[in-house]
């Protein structure tokens, strides 16, 4: 792997990055079940994709999202209608990990930033798929916000967009937040042994 394409742990080894991801992975597969069975209207399965992104860089932020969806896929019996999302999550990896390497969590306003970009990419992405393969409906609780729009009039893109974009506010909040907490809280750790990040 490219190590500039790393940016908290550029000197760390391909096993602890690899580590990394695994676990990432199996936490977000495991968090978005548990809101899943909470009834809990977000998605939930980003939040590791970010934290992965944000310490490790794009490459492992995008292979997180991507095989979290698989485990996805795993934890329910292979239903075959999570996987089509792999592109969203490793959107956020992509967009995290990008993010973060241009500076962006060295302010609160680049924080919030990331927030909105995330959203706004996850949105997009995220309706464009319900859309295209779905028709609209996904079985997933935000389609009760969707079906809600439909009936004001709006098409099926722009009820499915409008739905996700309140709901990813917050789901990448909190993704984005959490990333943002344990970023700083490692930097600072690492302060004194490598005064250098990029």
């Amino acid at each position: 792997m490219n190590q500039k394409l790393f940016v908290y742990a550029k000197n760390h080894s391909k096993k602890t990055i690899i580590f990394t991801v695994l676990i990432s992975v199996i936490l977000n597969g495991l968090i978005n079940l548990a809101g899943d069975k909470l009834g809990i209207p977000l998605f939930l399965d980003t939040i590791f994709t970010a934290v992965t992104a944000a310490l490790f860089g794009i490459i492992p932020g995008i292979l997180t999202g991507l095989f979290t969806n698989l485990f996805q896929e795993l934890l329910r019996g292979f239903p075959l209608y999570l996987y089509p999302f792999a592109v969203v999550n490793m959107a956020t990896g992509l967009l995290v990990g990008i993010l973060v390497k241009k500076g962006y969590f060295k302010t609160l306003f680049g924080v919030f930033l990331v927030i909105i970009y995330t959203a706004l990419i996850n949105s997009f992405l995220g309706a464009l798929i319900v859309t295209i393969i779905f028709g609209g409906i996904t079985n997933e609780e935000v389609d009760y916000i969707v079906k809600v729009i439909l009936m004001t009039g709006q098409s099926v893109f722009s009820s499915t967009f409008i739905a996700r974009i309140f709901i990813n506010l917050v789901d990448k909040g909190i993704a984005v937040l959490i990333a943002y907490l344990i970023y700083v809280k490692l930097k600072k750790e690492k302060q004194p042994k490598e005064q250098t990040y990029e």
